[in-house]
């Protein structure tokens, strides 16, 4: 399952189908496609920023940091970096973990880190994208675009053996969310 959040909207999207809410009221269902099963409510960001400043202080939950290296069709390589929070639940069949995608351009993913306290029996997957964070931050343009983006998640999920998941983009890692979706 990945749930999909944008600009006040969750798109839930089990095994290939796909449900359509308004994150805030969860009034109106839009179905895209039948049978479908959505169990993920997305908090909202203006009741995690009140919890914290724009630097989390990093809750007591277990995590582990790490390097995934990208390549692109140059033939360049570059290290993003991620962190997982909870890793002993992300392959749990309970509670698919979130798949948190940062804002940008140059965001780090830090500003998302209450997600943690906010969802506390989930594994949570943070990353930087390219130019952002902890990341490599190449000077040269050529190395940034959404399919390339798309194409570093996928790589992330593969590394770390996330198959099933909640896909949360805030901003432009909203877009990045839409793309992903569009290319599986």
């Amino acid at each position: 399952m990945m749930t999909f959040a944008m600009l006040g909207f969750v798109l839930s999207v089990r095994e290939g189908r796909r449900v359509l809410f308004h994150a805030s009221l969860l009034v109106a269902c839009l179905c895209l496609s039948a049978s479908v099963t959505a169990a993920f409510l997305a908090p909202s960001l203006s009741s995690i920023y009140k919890k914290s400043s724009s630097l989390h202080a990093l809750s007591s939950s277990s995590a582990n940091e790490g390097f995934v290296q990208v390549s692109r069709p140059d033939g360049s390589e570059h290290k993003l970096s991620y962190r997982v929070v909870r890793p002993m639940n992300l392959s749990s069949k309970q509670a698919a973990p979130i798949v948190a995608l940062h804002g940008g351009p140059s965001v780090p993913s830090n500003y998302l880190y209450p997600l943690e306290d906010v969802v506390q029996y989930r594994s949570i997957v943070f990353y930087d994208q390219l130019g952002c964070g902890k990341s490599d931050q190449p000077t040269d343009i050529t190395q940034y675009s959404i399919e390339d983006s798309v194409e570093d998640l996928k790589v992330l999920l593969k590394k770390l053996g996330v198959r099933k998941f909640h896909l949360y983009g805030q901003s432009y890692g909203g877009i990045l969310a839409f793309e992903y979706m569009k290319s599986v």
